[in-house]
């Protein structure tokens, strides 16, 4: 990380504040407090308000992403069509909650505001793969599937 802070010009501004978030997240994968506090002392931003701006936007993950990184869409489509079961089920299945990393680094989960197929709902994505009209059932293998890997 120290590497990426050096590589940084030396004058960001908030204008440049987001890319320079977008850039370390698609490098590392997610944006952590060390790094937000580093751009702090870079920028003279304070470290609360990097992390205001950053977490205003969806896009951005504050957890190091699992080996598996589930998505679950909890728009309102997928919520009438008996998210919430799902919800309860997955937290067993997989022991974490959203926004957190299980402690192996095996599973991450992050709910979606939405996924953009509500006729399809409810979905899930894991890793980019999507899962569309989700059951119980299905979970439970999809999980039970991705144990056995």
């Amino acid at each position: 990380m120290e590497e990426y802070i050096n590589s940084l010009k030396k004058n960001i501004d908030k204008r440049d504040l987001l890319l320079a978030l977008q850039d370390f997240q698609n490098k590392f994968g997610y944006v952590d407090q060390a790094f937000i506090e580093q751009l702090s002392l870079k920028t003279g931003i304070p470290s609360g308000k990097i992390y205001s701006i950053a977490s205003f936007y969806n896009q951005f993950r504050f957890i190091r992403p699992g080996k598996y990184h589930i998505k679950l869409c909890s728009g309102a489509a997928c919520h009438v069509n008996a998210k919430e079961n799902l919800v309860a089920e997955l937290y067993k299945l997989i022991g974490i909650k959203d926004r957190e990393s299980s402690p192996d680094g095996k599973y991450s989960l992050e709910f979606i505001p939405c996924m953009g197929a509500c006729a399809l709902g409810p979905v899930m994505s894991i890793n980019n793969n999507y899962y569309t009209q989700l059951k119980i059932k299905d979970l439970k293998k999809i999980i039970h599937d991705l144990d056995e890997i």
